[in-house]
């Protein structure tokens, strides 16, 4: 494929600028706003919904409506005590404890965002035998005293990981939140490219909230939007590690391409376009299972929204996943954005659509 996009220099300063965002589960709205910005200026028609999705309409000309998704929250954790002594008490959004023990944290206030670290007691044995649990945990704000802290924050206060992304090795980015800002990169790499090459297909390049707590923004996306299909970008586990579990995943490693999730909430038919694609292309890919056979990304609430949504997942392998440290290849950030530009044309050039299995 003839001008193909490719992750430079300035690509690489577009996404330290996305993963410095903070956006927890529920509170998108930093996210959404940088979004609607970015979308406006590319001359897409922007607009958000009562849940806080936003999305931008891009390209007209043929009647199929294709969705591009991905999702604007991180995992966070959530103030739910104030102690006497100025310390925090929380709940976890997504995260284990162990993945919390002395992290630098960001928090959400009304007076804006303070510094916060997780505290523990480095004397302990960790709860032994029960185990590390959050109870174990307190986040501290630097405050002396309950009266301190309610001055800053109070009940209901989100806190994420500080942001940070660092190159590693010749081809990997390591960091917080690369689930899922490595999909709203590629969603917002793939608009700015179709806003100057034009396209004959509706494109919906959304970006969803709430995936982390059930999924729930994706859930009323087809209320607000007509979608015949739908590219969801996401990231997998990697399983080029000590503890693959390539029993049940099966293998999904760095560097060999974006994953295609063969499981019960992707359509076969539209799989197998993108799989077409990709080999006369010749963009790797591989095929990947996830953890469960159903579940964990936005497609699973795509998909059985009104009389059903044809759905494809394409997702980075990503090693360490919920956890400050966050890994992910360039290389298949590059290959992502390729295949999907190349499957988006592709569905232009055709001029009737059928995803049912076995109609095709």
């Amino acid at each position: 494929m003839k001008d193909q996009w490719r992750y430079d220099g300035q690509a690489s300063s577009r996404l330290s600028e996305l993963m410095g965002i903070i956006s927890p589960s529920m509170d998108e709205v930093a996210m959404a706003t940088f979004l609607r910005k970015n979308w406006e200026v590319a001359g897409a028609i922007v607009r958000t919904d009562v849940m806080g999705n936003v999305y931008a309409t891009l390209g007209k000309g043929n009647e199929l409506n294709l969705g591009i998704i991905a999702h604007m929250d991180t995992v966070a954790v959530q103030v739910t005590n104030i102690l006497p002594s100025g310390l925090l008490q929380m709940r976890s959004i997504g995260l284990r404890p162990h993945t919390l023990l002395g992290q630098s944290m960001k928090v959400k206030t009304r007076n804006g965002i303070i510094d916060g670290v997780i505290g523990f007691d480095p004397t302990s044995q960790y709860g032994q035998p029960k185990g590390l649990v959050d109870e174990d945990l307190w986040m501290d704000i630097g405050a002396s005293s309950y009266e301190q802290a309610c001055k800053t924050v109070e009940i209901g206060d989100l806190s994420v990981f500080a942001p940070r992304v660092v190159k590693m090795g010749e081809d990997n980015i390591c960091g917080t939140a690369i689930d899922d800002r490595i999909g709203l990169f590629i969603m917002n790499e793939c608009l700015n490219w179709f806003a100057t090459h034009g396209i004959k297909v509706n494109l919906h390049f959304i970006g969803s909230v709430q995936e982390e707590v059930g999924l729930r923004g994706a859930a009323i996306l087809a209320a607000n939007t007509h979608l015949d299909a739908c590219v969801v970008l996401d990231v997998d586990y990697a399983t080029d590690t000590p503890t693959p579990h390539e029993n049940q995943m099966g293998p999904l490693r760095l560097g060999r391409g974006p994953g295609m999730h063969v499981k019960s909430d992707n359509n076969p038919v539209l799989r197998r376009i993108c799989k077409e694609v990709a080999d006369r292309e010749g963009i790797p890919y591989q095929l990947s299972l996830g953890r469960f056979i159903y579940g964990g990304t936005d497609g699973t609430s795509l998909q059985i929204q009104q009389k059903g949504i044809s759905v494809v997942n394409i997702n980075i392998p990503c090693r360490y996943m919920h956890s400050p440290v966050e890994m992910c290849s360039i290389k298949d950030v590059e290959n992502a954005v390729q295949l999907l530009i190349a499957v988006i044309v592709e569905l232009a050039k055709r001029k009737t659509y059928c995803f049912i299995p076995g109609l095709d």
